[in-house]
């Protein structure tokens, strides 16, 4: 019998491997987890820094099977956020307000004011989100009373940068917000709102930098960052072990923060300032136990309030009443008032 050339090498393989089989097996497992750091080291990459691109990747629910397997392979298209709408759609005493982060990026924001403005609320949007994504909150507040500071955070609108960091990096972001608001004489009680990664950012800025509001109010936030991730492969419908793992072992690489200890869960353990904690009864991004842990964890008075029917979402949008009912008795509570100098 003649044997082709090409098939020489094939069938030497074949010899070697039914020789070799815990070989072989050691191989195909060491491949795999080369190509998982791989693809999470890209996806990692994607999630964390903002793509020139105009379309976002749709949320797993509106993808199909075959767009989901692409996902998983090719990583995510997250566009840099703009804003779509003006300091006007505020209101007419809005202005546009420029300060400086601690580390040399450049913020920017609306400034939202009244005559006599019972107290000021800086706003903080979530993930991939501009100062606009808050802009119905904004005015929420300001129909309540307060000023409005809406803060556009490092990567996203006018503000430098294109990155971002699930809210680590960004609570330098929120120190520096709350600096402008005390340098500019905004009037107090000063009150900080963070919806999901805004509200990790708003909880690691106290926790971590020593940022001293007058109340908290926090929004559809994560407990843990591995959990978030583990989330999202839920919603997938794909297994998340090791891919979560290595996603936020690669992420606190390339973003520079210590992925698996980001937690907004125990940054609330060292918030002692009067807390509502809202979140959505369908959030599977942040799941409701997710809102409990932070609400079980912070040490002030503290208040949390679950809308059923909403997702991960504004619950502002998907619950009007309950939201408002829900704020404006916190901040009668809380932040009607002088409450201290603060920091």
């Amino acid at each position: 019998m003649i044997v082709e050339p090409t098939a020489r090498p094939r069938r030497r393989l074949v010899t070697w491997v039914r020789g070799h089989p815990w070989r072989t097996v050691g191989l195909v497992l060491l491949t795999g987890f080369l190509l998982l750091n791989l693809l999470a080291y890209r996806h990692a990459g994607a999630m964390l820094h903002y793509s020139s691109e105009a379309d976002r990747t749709p949320t797993p629910r509106a993808l199909s099977n075959w767009q989901k397997a692409k996902v998983l392979v090719c990583g995510v298209t997250v566009p840099r956020p703009e804003n779509t709408r003006s300091p006007e759609d505020l209101g007419p005493t809005a202005e546009t307000v420029h300060f400086v982060a601690d580390d040399g990026l450049g913020l920017e924001g609306w400034l939202l004011t009244s005559p006599s403005p019972r107290g000021t609320v800086l706003l903080f949007p979530g993930y991939a989100a501009p100062r606009s994504s808050v802009l119905t909150e904004g005015r929420a507040f300001h129909a309540l009373g307060y000023a409005a500071l809406l803060v556009d955070f490092r990567g996203a609108g006018g503000s430098d940068g294109s990155a971002n960091s699930m809210g680590y990096h960004e609570a330098i972001d929120v120190a520096a917000a709350v600096q402008y608001a005390r340098e500019r004489g905004l009037p107090g009680p000063l009150v900080l709102y963070g919806q999901s990664m805004g509200g990790a950012a708003v909880l690691r800025a106290v926790a971590a930098l020593g940022v001293r509001p007058d109340a908290v109010i926090v929004e559809s936030v994560f407990g843990r960052m591995l959990g978030a991730v583990r989330n999202r492969f839920a919603m997938m419908g794909v297994p998340s072990f090791p891919s979560a793992e290595l996603l936020v072992f690669w992420g606190g690489i390339r973003a520079g923060i210590p992925g698996f200890d980001h937690s907004p869960a125990e940054y609330a353990r060292a918030c002692d300032r009067p807390a509502l904690v809202l979140h959505g009864a369908e959030d599977r991004h942040a799941r409701p136990e997710e809102g409990r842990a932070i609400y079980d964890a912070l040490t002030g008075p503290k208040e949390l309030v679950v809308i059923p029917g909403a997702g991960h979402t504004s619950v502002l949008t998907a619950a009007p009443e309950p939201w408002r009912v829900a704020v404006s008795r916190f901040l009668a509570q809380y932040a009607a008032g002088p409450l201290g100098t603060g920091r």
